[in-house]
């Protein structure tokens, strides 16, 4: 039976019903009113009772489909998606409309998910405009592909190192979409291979010494234990502190719980360095959460308050701020640990460790040249 949820902070509502095979599904359908709601519920109660028993839907249904498909085709599409109605709605739309559709109607993804695929389709809004999905063809793809490549002064996106790579495999994912929907018979875009090789020149060593200098350069227990735990703890921020609750912290088996967005979860050693930041964060602790004013903050805030702390503590903003963070952990780790623990506790695999962290440090060329044995780097 379909039935009505209403967020209590948003007042946003949503349809949720089981399909044929028993997964509980959703259906957005945003601010309306409970007896609006109420109607699409019964709605889409008949449609799938009628997609069980093969039976032809009634006509005040099909009434409200029309209506929709013309007065809501967020809503159209997302039946659609479902399989409720026959995909056919979207019959030949344009390749802008059918991503902006897509995007609407999944509920089921992660909002740092839902934001990329808006940026990327931006891209597509100003590369194809209105061009009609079923017309695109192999060397549209090489076209845009070269358009992000290309300079911005010369016309074109813009973009460098592996950001063309990423919109493209996005794109064929909205074009695989456009495939299961049987508006497409096979992704044009399917042969084409971007360059997904790393800048290097990109990464830097974020030291113990320039890490304590930036939490030094603030009070706040919240933001000294979030950037301790990105350092020491080699967590993926902003994204992992923010789901970090105390029941997480094992002070007698000394180790921390991550409830990993990208992966299962893990554990971490409740590394020495850790310890004084979390306590000082506990002792004035009300909330289950370790983070609970912070996470109200978004990606971009975050990231402006820690590089206003670390212009603070007399340095300058290094790039790709948290992960070089992460990426000098898990290069320090190595130098004590085997690389299966280490990527374990970082919640990566080898092959991610060696092209995304991984960095050769000019101490390793010294090392290997006078032959000594390891010096106490890391604190330089």
């Amino acid at each position: 039976m379909a039935s009505v949820s209403t967020q209590k902070k948003t007042g946003l509502r949503r349809v949720i019903f089981y399909d044929l095979s028993g997964r509980r599904s959703a259906i957005r359908i945003g601010k309306v009113s409970m007896t609006s709601a109420r109607e699409i519920a019964a709605h889409v109660e008949h449609l799938m009772i009628c997609l069980k028993s093969g039976t032809d839907t009634r006509r005040s249904t099909r009434d409200w489909l029309e209506r929709i498909r013309q007065d809501w085709p967020n809503l159209a599409n997302r039946l659609g998606q479902l399989g409720l109605v026959a995909v056919k709605v979207w019959s030949d739309p344009s390749f802008t409309d059918f991503v902006n559709n897509l995007i609407a109607g999944r509920s089921d993804v992660k909002p740092n998910t839902v934001k990329a695929w808006r940026q990327t389709a931006e891209k597509i809004k100003l590369f194809f405009g209105d061009r009609l999905i079923r017309s695109l063809t192999t060397k549209d793809g090489n076209d845009f592909l070269r358009w992000l490549n290309t300079p911005s002064d010369c016309g074109g996106a813009g973009h460098t190192a592996s950001t063309p790579s990423k919109h493209l495999t996005i794109v064929k994912q909205f074009l695989n979409e456009a495939v299961d929907a049987e508006i497409l018979a096979g992704n044009p875009f399917q042969k084409i291979k971007g360059d997904r090789s790393v800048d290097k020149r990109r990464r830097r060593f974020v030291t113990v010494e320039m890490i304590e200098s930036v939490i030094r350069s603030t009070e706040d227990v919240e933001l000294r234990a979030i950037i301790a735990l990105s350092r020491f703890g080699g967590i993926r921020t902003p994204s992992e502190p923010f789901a970090l609750q105390w029941s997480h912290v094992d002070w007698d088996r000394r180790r921390i719980t991550v409830p990993a967005v990208k992966t299962r979860l893990r554990e971490l050693p409740l590394f020495p360095e850790l310890v004084p930041y979390l306590r000082a964060l506990q002792e004035g602790a009300e909330d289950s959460f370790l983070f609970p004013r912070l996470s109200r903050f978004s990606d971009a805030n975050l990231r402006k308050q820690m590089g206003k702390l670390i212009r603070l503590s007399g340095m300058a903003v290094w790039p790709k701020l948290f992960q070089n963070i992460r990426s000098s952990r898990q290069t320090e780790l190595e130098e004590r640990f085997p690389r299966k623990t280490v990527c374990a506790w970082m919640g990566n695999s080898e092959t991610v460790a060696d092209q995304h962290y991984l960095q050769v440090l000019d101490e390793h060329y010294d090392r290997a040249v006078v032959g000594e044995a390891p010096a106490a780097w890391l604190s330089s």
